[in-house]
C-alpha cells in the first residue's frame, strides 16, 4: 500500500489551533516550534490544554497561532489570532491581562520548555493519523466532518482508499518517512476536544462517539530516532 504525506503541521501554542507546513525538518524533539509556547492557569499551575474537563479552557481550541519570526529566534514571536477579529503578539506586554480575561481566570502564556510548568508529550513528539482511520470512522457516523484540524495531527497521511486504523499495526515499527525516521510508540487516545467547534467545524458529539468502536483509539504518537526533513508527499516505509 502506498502511503504518503498529505499534510504537515506545527501547533505553536498548546492546544491553540496552528499552522500548516509544506515541508518540516524534524528534529530529536518533533517539528521545531511545534508547542514551543504554552497558556498556563496560575490558579492550578498546570498547562491549560483544551483536553481538560475546566470550563474556562474551552476558548482556547478557536484560537489560531502562526510564528511571527523564526522559531530558533533568540526570542521567537507567535501571533494569536482570538477569532473574532483581533490578535495579539506574544511580546505584548499586555497578553497576560488579555489572556486572562478572556478566560476569565489568572492565566500566563509561557515558553512551553518545563520551567514553569511540566510538558505534555515528552516521550513522544510526533503525532501521525491516516486518511484510512478517518474514513473508518466516518462509518460510524456518516454526517460527521472528520477532518484532520479535528485531530491535530503533526503528520497527516494519505493512505488512497483504504479504510481501517491501519497505523496502529505499526506499534513497536521504525516508520521512514522523507530523511526522518520515526518509532511509533503508542496510541492517541481521544478526548471531547475533537468534538468541540472550531474554525468552520460545527460541535459534534458524534465525532468521539464514533470512537468508542476503536476504544476511543485515532492515530499514533511516535519519537524521532533520526532527524531529518519531510515533505508533503513523502512515501511512508514501515520497517520492523
Amino acid at each position: 500500500m502506498n502511503v504518503k504525506v498529505s499534510g504537515l503541521y506545527r501547533y505553536p501554542v498548546q492546544s491553540v489551533r496552528g499552522e500548516e507546513l509544506a515541508s518540516a525538518a524534524f528534529g530529536a524533539k518533533g517539528i521545531p516550534g511545534d508547542r514551543a509556547f504554552a497558556i498556563v492557569d496560575l490558579e492550578l499551575g498546570v498547562v491549560a490544554h483544551a483536553s481538560r474537563a475546566k470550563k474556562n479552557y474551552r476558548p482556547i481550541i478557536t484560537w489560531n497561532a502562526r510564528f511571527l519570526t523564526a522559531v530558533d529566534a533568540p526570542r521567537p514571536v507567535v501571533e494569536l489570532d482570538f477569532a473574532d477579529g483581533e490578535t495579539l503578539r506574544s511580546d505584548d506586554a499586555e497578553i497576560d491581562r488579555i489572556i486572562s480575561d478572556r478566560l476569565a481566570m489568572p492565566a500566563a502564556l509561557v515558553v512551553n520548555d518545563g520551567s514553569r510548568v511540566p510538558k505534555l508529550y515528552e516521550h513522544s513528539h510526533c503525532h501521525m493519523l491516516t486518511s484510512a482511520t478517518l474514513r473508518r470512522l466516518a462509518e460510524e457516523h456518516p454526517d460527521g466532518n472528520f477532518a484532520p484540524a479535528r485531530f491535530r495531527p503533526n503528520i497527516m497521511l494519505d493512505a488512497g482508499e483504504a479504510v481501517g486504523f491501519l497505523e496502529q499495526d505499526w506499534i513497536g515499527s521504525h516508520v521512514a518517512i522523507g530523511k526522518a525516521t520515526f518509532d511509533v510508540n503508542d496510541v492517541c487516545k481521544r478526548c471531547a476536544l475533537t468534538t468541540r467547534a472550531q474554525g468552520d467545524l460545527p460541535n459534534d458529539p458524534g465525532i468521539l462517539h464514533a470512537t468508542v468502536a476503536n476504544k476511543t483509539v485515532a492515530g499514533i504518537y511516535s519519537a524521532v530516532a533520526r532527524p531529518g526533513a519531510v515533505k508533503v508527499g513523502d512515501v511512508v516505509k514501515v520497517m520492523e
